[in-house]
């Protein structure tokens, strides 16, 4: 049986760990391989939280069945109110299954528009190449893996433009800024997937893909203004 004493040595090693992989991720010279490390941090962290959190759920609800606690009795031991010990009991999924692992999207940019790709089975019809992160890697990992795998572009990631739950999937999107590094002429790597890659200019985003979420649509209404694209 593990000791109170083996657990403290596990938390400090783990918090020695992560104050390492956070003075090293700072201290990288190449802001691209910073960001790169930076990301695979934050996920690793966040997919953390999320495995502890719902460990403490599936303890305090064996807590409370093996000694017919109230919650009131059971939130006395946890050292927590009443309110959040009813919250954190009555989360939904938080002891039946894994979550789902994040999609990130890449809004990949350049004088010609943002680019975009045109789906199959039209879930959605248009949209920013997008993909799942897969376990171990970062979300800039992913996007550049993805963006190489669908439309044979090599990238460069820039920063993270936020996160949210997609309305439609309930799955965690990671939105973050790219640009091409090797020229802009995309090709279709998956035809059962896609059928169509278009450059598409910052000023038809809304007409084709309408409800962008709002920090990529801010981000895209800044884009020509920073490149100066003259009209053509």
């Amino acid at each position: 049986m593990t000791s109170d004493e083996d657990l403290r040595r596990t938390r400090d090693r783990l918090s020695k760990a992560i104050a390492d992989a956070v003075q090293e991720a700072g201290a990288a010279g190449d802001n691209a391989s910073a960001w790169r490390q930076a990301s695979w941090l934050a996920d690793e962290l966040a997919r953390g939280v999320s495995a502890t959190s719902r460990l403490r759920t599936l303890i305090a609800r064996r807590w409370q069945a093996a000694e017919n606690l109230s919650v009131r009795q059971l939130s006395q031991r946890l050292g927590l109110s009443p309110g959040r010990t009813g919250d954190m009991l009555a989360s939904r999924g938080s002891a039946r299954e894994p979550e789902q692992p994040p999609v990130v999207a890449a809004i990949v940019t350049s004088p010609l528009g943002v680019l975009v790709t045109h789906r199959i089975d039209g879930v959605p019809p248009w949209g920013f190449v997008a993909g799942k992160v897969e376990p171990g890697e970062s979300a800039a990992d992913a996007a550049v893996r993805e963006v190489k795998e669908e439309t044979g572009l090599d990238i460069a990631v820039g920063r993270e433009l936020g996160r949210r739950v997609h309305p439609d999937t309930g799955r965690t999107m990671i939105y973050v800024t790219a640009e091409p590094v090797h020229g802009t002429d995309a090709e279709i790597g998956d035809p059962a997937e896609l059928d169509e890659i278009r450059w598409l200019p910052f000023g038809d985003v809304d007409d084709l893909m309408p409800g962008v979420y709002e920090p990529v649509r801010a981000y895209l209404d800044r884009e020509p203004r920073r490149r100066a694209v003259k009209p053509r």
